[in-house]
C-alpha cells in the first residue's frame, strides 16, 4: 500500500502541514523536526505526489524544446541528436526535465504553443530556429512566459538570446573556398524566412562582394532527401558552381550523394564546406570541411539563463550572448592538394 503524506506526518508526530514544509525546504522548520520527518520518509520509502506537488507550487518543473520538422526528419538529423543531448547534459542534476515536441506543420506549430501557454505544461522554453516573422516570440512576449531563444532575435533587445554570428561564419566559409582557388561558388541555403540561413547567405554574399564572382544562391527544406534533390538540379544546370557553401552537414551529405550520382568527385569537381562540425563530417572520404558551432556552449549558456529567470534573477544588461565558431578543414574543400 502507497505511504501517503498523512501517514508520514503520523508517524513522526507532526501535522501535515510540516511534512509539506520539510518537502518545500523551509527552512523555518526546526531541525530536529525536520529529521525526524526526512527518517520516517526514508524508513518507509515514502515518494512525494510530484503531480500534486506542481499543482501546489505552479511549477512543473519542466522545460519545453519544441521542433519543427516533417514526419521522419529527425530520425537521422545529428544536429538536432546533439542538442537535445547537450540540454538533457545541462539539466542533469538540476530540479528540470526536457518536455520535447515535435510539429510537422505551421499550424501544428502555432497550436502547441498556444496549447502550452494555455495549460503551463512547462515553466520555460527553449527556442530555435527563429524566423523574421515569428509568431512565437510575441505570443510569448505578450503572455510574459520565459524563454530564451538560440538564434537571432532580430535587434529585438528584450529577448535573450545564444547564438553564433552566423554573417561572419559563412563568410569564413565561403573566404576559405575562394583561397583554395575555386571560381564559381555557390550556396545551398534552408528556407528563406529561417534567420540562420537568411544570415548564412548574407555571409556568403558579403564574403564575394567586390569581386569578379557573382553570388548563386539555392534554397531548399531542411534534410539530406531535400538536398540531394536541389543538388541534382544544380548540378545539372548550364552554369554549375564548382563549389558549395551549404546550410549544414546533413544537407551537405545529400549533396555528397548527388555529386555521387554524376560521377563528380569531392573535392576535385565539386569542393564543399557545411556547417555544425558533427560526425558526419567523418562520413565522406577524406572528411567534409564545416564551422563548428561549440554547441555545447550555447546550450549551457541558453539553459543558465532560463533557469536563472525561473528563479527571478533578470539582471543582465546585455540579452544576447555571441559564442564564436571556427572552421575545421577537412579533404572536401582542399583544393590546393588537386592542383598540385
Amino acid at each position: 500500500m502507497r505511504v501517503t503524506q498523512q501517514d508520514i506526518a503520523r508517524i513522526a508526530s507532526v501535522s501535515q502541514a510540516t511534512v509539506s514544509r520539510v518537502l518545500a525546504g523551509d527552512e523555518k522548520v526546526e531541525a530536529a523536526i525536520r529529521d525526524r520527518v526526512v527518517e520516517a520518509m526514508r524508513a518507509h520509502n515514502y515518494q512525494p505526489d510530484v503531480r500534486a506537488r506542481s499543482l501546489r507550487s505552479k511549477r512543473t518543473n519542466l522545460i519545453g524544446l519544441v521542433l519543427n520538422r516533417p514526419m521522419g526528419g529527425l530520425s537521422d538529423d545529428p544536429f538536432f541528436a546533439g542538442l537535445v543531448a547537450e540540454i538533457l547534459d545541462v539539466l542533469n542534476g538540476s530540479p528540470y526535465h526536457l518536455c520535447l515536441d515535435m510539429v510537422t506543420s505551421v499550424a501544428g506549430q502555432s497550436y502547441i504553443y498556444d496549447e502550452m501557454l494555455r495549460t503551463r505544461r512547462v515553466d520555460g522554453l527553449i527556442l530555435v530556429e527563429s524566423e523574421a516573422t515569428d509568431f512565437r516570440i510575441g505570443r510569448l512576449q505578450q503572455d510574459n512566459f520565459p524563454f530564451v531563444l538560440i538564434g537571432n532575435p532580430l535587434n529585438n533587445n528584450q529577448i535573450h538570446s545564444v547564438d553564433n554570428d552566423n554573417v561572419a561564419a559563412a563568410e569564413l566559409a565561403t573566404r576559405h573556398l575562394v583561397d583554395m582557388g575555386y571560381k564559381k561558388i555557390g550556396m545551398l541555403a534552408g528556407r528563406s524566412g529561417v534567420t540562420v540561413s537568411d544570415d548564412r547567405v548574407a555571409g556568403y554574399q558579403r564574403a564575394l562582394r567586390g569581386g569578379s564572382m557573382p553570388d548563386r544562391i539555392w534554397h531548399a527544406d531542411f534534410g539530406a532527401v531535400s538536398a540531394r534533390e536541389a543538388a541534382r538540379n544544380i548540378l545539372n544546370s548550364g552554369d554549375a558552381p564548382d563549389a558549395l557553401v551549404v546550410l549544414d552537414d546533413y544537407m551537405a551529405l545529400g549533396v555528397v550523394g548527388a555529386a555521387r550520382e554524376m560521377r563528380l568527385k569531392v573535392p576535385q569537381n565539386l569542393g564543399l564546406v557545411s556547417f555544425n562540425d558533427t560526425h558526419l563530417c567523418e562520413m565522406i572520404d577524406g572528411g567534409l570541411s564545416s564551422v563548428s558551432l561549440n554547441m555545447g556552449e550555447i546550450v549551457r549558456v541558453a539553459c543558465a539563463r532560463l533557469l536563472q529567470i525561473l528563479d527571478g534573477e533578470d539582471t543582465w544588461e546585455n540579452r544576447r550572448v555571441i559564442v564564436p565558431t571556427s572552421l575545421s578543414v577537412r579533404g572536401s574543400s582542399r583544393r590546393e592538394a588537386v592542383l598540385e
